[in-house]
């Protein structure tokens, strides 16, 4: 395929490199890109026709060695060869246009008891007992109140679909207006963001996880406060954050 049409058959699907990793059984064989090279266009005086190149003219058409080098020497423009494509140019600006892509995560929500939401940042390549932590901290917490402790494991994108962009501003939008509804259907007095990948997509946009952490911010569009919290990994391998944790409370 040409490549400019290739890097934007590419971009408007929102791909931002593509190398293939193996041949399909029943695909045709890859070949190299070649781009098209105008020719010179001969004309023909005696029949007065125009072809693209003088391979082209009718079998019983002749031109005198007078006529072919009139043509030659012809004043007439010539079309010229598209100028060389730079790949590098292309992606370049293709970069420039768009957003940072980030990767896909995971979030662990907690419904304890009526009204109160734990979100908090997941990693499942470390085995921790955080779900262990976080019920030993809510039976200090909540006193005598009893609380259940269901994991809710939420991917973001909430959608596989390679068509949509996954920039930091699309997960604000998703995850903001997914607490939106869900403080609508369930009603929330109370909320925990743990963890940077937890609070920077719920936080307005100008707050910084870290400026916030310990703290109880506004969130936007939302008659609710959150408290902003390290994620319970964090606390499990930092012990000593315990103490500030208690103090938060």
């Amino acid at each position: 395929m040409n490549e400019l049409q290739r890097q934007t058959y590419l971009s408007l699907l929102g791909i931002e490199s593509y190398m293939p990793r193996w041949h399909l059984p029943s695909a045709q064989m890859s070949t190299a890109c070649v781009l098209p090279v105008a020719e010179v266009s001969a004309v023909c005086p005696d029949v007065g026709l125009v072809f693209d190149t003088v391979a082209d003219l009718p079998k019983n058409v002749t031109i005198s060695p007078s006529l072919l080098d009139s043509l030659i020497k012809s004043d007439k423009p010539v079309s010229s060869a598209p100028s060389a494509v730079n790949t590098a140019s292309i992606l370049q600006q293709l970069e420039e246009k768009k957003a940072s892509v980030i990767k896909p995560f995971s979030l662990s929500l907690w419904r304890p008891v009526p009204g109160f939401l734990i979100v908090d940042a997941r990693n499942s390549q470390l085995a921790l007992p955080t779900e262990l932590l976080l019920g030993n901290i809510l039976r200090t917490y909540l006193g005598a109140v009893s609380f259940t402790l269901n994991e809710e494991v939420m991917h973001w994108p909430m959608i596989e679909n390679r068509f949509v962009s996954h920039t930091e501003d699309d997960a604000r939008n998703e995850l903001q207006t997914w607490l939106a509804v869900e403080n609508e259907l369930r009603p929330l007095n109370k909320l925990w963001l743990m963890g940077e990948n937890s609070a920077n997509y719920f936080l307005p946009k100008d707050a910084a996880w870290i400026n916030c952490c310990w703290k109880t911010v506004d969130l936007d569009n939302l008659s609710i406060r959150a408290l902003i919290l390290p994620n319970l990994i964090s606390l499990l391998q930092q012990p000593q954050q315990k103490a500030r944790l208690w103090a938060s409370l």
